[in-house]
């Protein structure tokens, strides 16, 4: 019974935890000129969904219910705002690499984008919440039907994915994770490379600059160093959940062909 309040409790922090930063982009309407700061706003509401549903999941298992429905509905809408999640940091990376390589045109690029950018991770949203709808009512198999077909055992209780998602899904899901973490870290590696050699420039033409007794065009300068500082912030707190949802997507679809070690159905 430990396990059900494990993952209610979590599921409650993760909540907690998001909905600050998404309840301070919604009430102060200077941020919503920043693009930034509502593309946080906006991975804030998909991790603050996503700790929901993991949260009402556990309440299903501390309650005991056996609704196969609902506990479907439950693991597919917590695939789709997770796999949405990686959308919308995404579209972070990608308005970091605006800001870092175009600072001066950084505002208007991105006021204009955003809606773009907004639509690519509502509908990727979208897009797993209708597929895995069409997966339960075509009641197709799931991860612990295929164990059980191919020989293995299936000692899943509760509302586990193994037991309500569609195979297909599951893999299709997990590809998109790494699919959206791998476009990510790009972008971050490839701005974080493109605003150092910028930053080196710079440096060398200040220096120059000031040899000859001229100024330095100051507002370039501080747009580019701000817009660099705080791209190095982000990436400081992106990088470690881009990561693992490079490696553990693919440990668990290799699990399908390769058994691995888990603890309580869960690889370690």
């Amino acid at each position: 019974m430990l396990y059900p309040w494990v993952k209610t409790l979590v599921g409650a922090a993760l909540t907690a935890n998001f909905s600050f930063p998404l309840i301070t982009v919604l009430i102060n309407r200077l941020l919503w000129e920043e693009p930034m700061a509502v593309l946080a706003g906006n991975m804030s509401l998909t991790c603050t969904l996503f700790g929901l549903c993991i949260m009402l999941i556990g309440l299903y298992d501390v309650a005991s219910l056996q609704s196969v429905a609902l506990c479907r509905f439950l693991q597919y809408s917590g695939f789709s705002v997770g796999t949405a999640f990686k959308a919308a940091q995404t579209c972070a990376a990608i308005d970091q690499f605006v800001a870092v390589t175009q600072p001066l045109l950084y505002y208007p690029v991105m006021m204009r984008a955003l809606k773009w950018l907004f639509a690519l991770t509502w509908v990727t949203w979208a897009v797993q919440l209708v597929f895995g709808l069409v997966a339960h009512f075509l009641d197709l198999e799931t991860f612990a039907e295929r164990a059980v077909r191919l020989g293995g055992n299936s000692t899943y209780t509760g509302c586990r994915w193994e037991t309500a998602l569609s195979n297909v899904y599951t893999v299709l899901a997990e590809l998109q994770l790494v699919g959206f973490s791998v476009v990510t870290a790009s972008l971050l590696i490839y701005t974080g490379v493109i605003g150092h050699t910028m930053k080196r420039r710079l440096i060398r033409r200040v220096q120059e600059i000031q040899q000859n007794g001229a100024r330095p065009a100051p507002r370039e300068n501080a747009a580019f160093l701000e817009n660099y500082r705080a791209f190095k912030s982000i990436v400081a707190v992106l990088t470690l959940t881009v990561t693992l949802d490079m490696v553990t997507p693919v440990l668990r679809i290799l699990s399908r062909w390769y058994p691995q070690p888990t603890l309580n159905g869960h690889l370690l």
